[in-house]
């Protein structure tokens, strides 16, 4: 299974979010840092020898490889490296520079995913229909659209997901589109019947929004190691996360 996570502006929470689903995913999953304009979790996260996670392995080592032919199973987990809470991360490129010279490669790194032995979460950053990324939107499963429960950027996210559904309609008939609300939990059901509300009159089949809280603290936790488990399961955060998990997964690997 491929979940994509893309932004409809800025930083509301793409990257947090897919780490958050990596970390409490129910089977064998790899987060692939697919954000052109390079990725942070390197510097975020700590790997599981205890330092950063070495720089000799990542996603411009995948596009080689999977560049001259058909990848296989086993292309995105030789990519991998594991961190302290558990998650396999391949980490991306180190600036916007750098995603250039991937330019041409990203339906290979796609197709790179859709090989893989294990489920995919990627973090793809700001996504519209000219991305570069938006390959591995049209390859995923499922397309995860993510604002801030602020009105600027939810109503960016309700100007760009009909353009990023018509792109990913190219490749399904009926694209799986999911938008996710991150912003205070006292107020999650009103922001999210707010976007509901927008998204259906602008005429898009959506499934409903889903909330992620706030929650600083046991997000740093997350990064610095702590799996999501004992009390850090009783953290709204670890909660949301498991609730979107089970909402996405296909049934049968909930058992």
């Amino acid at each position: 299974m491929l979940i994509a996570i893309g932004s409809a502006k800025g930083s509301p929470g793409a990257t947090s979010l897919a780490l958050l689903l990596a970390a409490v995913w129910p089977r064998p999953t790899v987060l692939l840092e697919a954000d052109s304009s390079g990725g942070d979790l390197a510097y975020r996260c700590k790997a599981a020898h205890g330092g950063a996670p070495y720089s000799d392995r990542g996603i411009v080592r995948l596009a080689a490889s999977v560049r001259a032919g058909a990848p296989d199973s086993d292309a995105l987990l030789s990519q991998a490296q594991l961190l302290a809470g558990g998650v396999n991360l391949v980490q991306g490129v180190e600036s916007a520079t750098q995603g250039r010279g991937l330019t041409g490669l990203w339906p290979a790194i796609a197709a790179a995913c859709r090989a893989a032995s294990v489920d995919v979460i990627a973090d793809l950053g700001r996504l519209e229909q000219a991305s570069a990324t938006m390959p591995i939107a049209q390859a995923a499963d499922v397309t995860l659209m993510v604002a801030t429960a602020r009105l600027d950027s939810a109503m960016h996210l309700v100007h760009r997901v009909p353009e990023v559904a018509a792109a990913i309609s190219g490749a399904h008939a009926a694209p799986r589109i999911v938008p996710a609300i991150v912003g205070p939990d006292s107020s999650s059901a009103a922001d999210r019947a707010a976007v509901d509300d927008w998204l259906v009159r602008s005429g898009v089949p959506l499934e409903r929004a889903r909330s992620i809280p706030v929650d600083a603290a046991a997000l740093a936790r997350i990064e610095d190691g702590e799996r999501p488990e004992g009390r850090m399961n009783r953290t709204l955060l670890v909660r949301a996360g498991r609730a979107l998990a089970a909402s996405l997964a296909p049934s049968e690997v909930m058992i």
